[in-house]
């Protein structure tokens, strides 16, 4: 018997199944219940059935983004809402609004202006009877700024006494950078409620794996290792589609070996199917040996170059004849040298050199530190660093721990007011504005963008370091 009603593959019919346990469609009823997400379920509800304001979602793809919402929609329909349900967001304008009534059951005219009339007269029968309306917009990075004014408009049509409509945003993180944009900064203070779907951690992916399965009616019957445990979680990083995928194929597995049991190698061979291949772990001289071939031969633009040891000479390389270098020149590129392998870690963490050429003005705040390499230049100055910030994560509207440090750095060199508020790690418009001052205080292009250069300069002046607390670096300009 399926209680569910899930398909069960013809593959896995030898594993006696109730359900498919690794659906690669969205899958409420086999929903994986932890403390955030019953938290942020309740609250969102309750904002939009107390009529409080918008309520935004976002997460990576794959991230359980739409399983979220159907369970919102259940919880909220539970309690009488009548909801409008939009997944096409490749309409824009009076399409979106056409699409809104429609889903609603009211038919819509050729008028844009007769069918907010339309709506408003729906939405006031259904607030007289008792009922909150709710749309709920997926995908909703694409979503223009013409339409995020109009779902704006819509959200302002009222009682006289409540807002008649509720709505929920749900997209990529990409929606955060939309919503950042000054232009709509009166729909963003409407934000009553934001759901970041975050990917699970190492434990969080075990739990999920043995839930499924027990809940497909696998309890105990198939047993997972340790090790594969680790495997699948470094392959699919936590994204629950990711481990789908992967488990759907090791459960082909098992059933082709015939042996309830799934180990490393299994998950390994599942993710390398799927497309999901973990990076190993490989010598940092790989990593050296590009930085020293780069700065010998120039080849670092103004942005820089960030070299990881696992993306770095993976395929062969053609080493035209070099001119011997003169006796000064080679002891420079041996301090160079030497300083790279001091800021290159030791346990092959995968971490990143970043290098770029240097403005000569911006030598002499760098030259005493310990945690920069300096080599002369022609024209200036290259320097090799560990950045801390990483610009890539750094971006308007994007919100994680990354720009949370960047907002504390900024706070401590006095460009951010100290308030709590502010360091919400958020990269919005007063951000902008801080790191912008920043810029043209230390003279470089003040633009407010997070680029290598900026970092740098931001990392050094912020960091209070003393030369004197450890041995000094050899730094490659003689």
């Amino acid at each position: 018997m399926n209680p569910h009603g899930a398909h069960v593959a013809a593959y896995l019919a030898p594993l006696a199944l109730a359900r498919a346990p690794f659906p690669p469609t969205p899958d409420a009823e086999g929903y994986f219940h932890t403390a955030a997400l019953e938290r942020d379920l309740a609250e969102a509800s309750h904002c939009l059935l107390a009529r409080k304001g918008f309520v935004l979602l976002t997460g990576e793809v794959g991230m359980g983004k739409s399983t979220f919402l159907r369970r919102l929609l259940n919880a909220v329909e539970r309690e009488g809402a009548v909801a409008s349900l939009v997944f096409n967001t490749f309409l824009q304008g009076p399409e979106l609004l056409a699409a809104i009534l429609r889903d609603f059951g009211i038919e819509a005219s050729a008028d844009a202006a007769d069918n907010i009339d339309r709506l408003n007269r729906f939405l006031l029968r259904r607030w007289q009877d008792g009922h909150t309306c709710v749309v709920v917009i997926d995908d909703a990075q694409n979503l223009s700024l013409e339409s995020l004014e109009l779902l704006r408009l819509l959200s302002g049509l009222e009682s006289g006494q409540e807002k008649l409509l509720q709505i929920v945003l749900a997209g990529q993180p990409e929606l955060d950078a939309q919503l950042a944009r000054p232009e709509i900064r009166q729909l963003t203070s409407r934000i009553i409620k934001h759901i970041r779907m975050d990917a699970l951690d190492a434990a969080e992916c075990a739990r999920y794996v043995e839930f499924r399965l027990t809940d497909a009616g696998a309890a105990g019957r198939i047993r997972i290792d340790p090790a594969a445990h680790a495997a699948l979680y470094r392959a699919s990083g936590g994204n629950p589609r990711r481990i789908h995928l992967i488990m759907d194929r090791c459960l082909y597995g098992v059933v082709a070996r015939g042996q309830p049991h799934i180990d490393a190698a299994l998950v390994r061979a599942a993710a390398a199917e799927a497309g999901f291949q973990p990076q190993r772990r490989r010598s940092r001289r790989p990593l050296l040996l590009a930085v020293a071939l780069l700065a010998t031969t120039g080849l670092v633009t103004a942005t820089g170059i960030a070299l990881r040891p696992d993306a770095v000479l993976s395929k062969p390389v053609t080493v035209a004849a070099i001119t011997a270098p003169s006796t000064a020149a080679t002891a420079t590129d041996a301090n160079w040298n030497t300083c790279l392998q001091q800021l290159t870690p030791a346990d092959d963490s995968g971490q990143t050199l970043q290098v770029l050429p240097l403005p000569p003005r911006h030598h002499a705040a760098l030259s005493k530190r310990t945690d920069v390499c300096l080599q002369r230049r022609n024209d200036g100055w290259l320097a090799a660093w560990q950045p801390q910030l990483r610009a890539a994560e750094l971006q308007p509207g994007r919100r994680n721990d990354q720009v949370r440090a960047l907002q504390a750095r900024l706070q401590a060199g006095g460009f951010l007011a100290v308030d709590a508020a502010l360091a919400d790690g958020l990269f919005g418009p007063v951000t902008r504005e801080a790191l912008t001052r920043f810029q043209h205080h230390h003279g470089v292009t003040a633009d407010g963008v997070a680029d290598p250069l900026t970092l740098l300069l931001l990392e050094t002046a912020t960091t209070r370091t003393s030369s004197a607390a450890r041995p000094e670096r050899p730094h490659g300009h003689g």
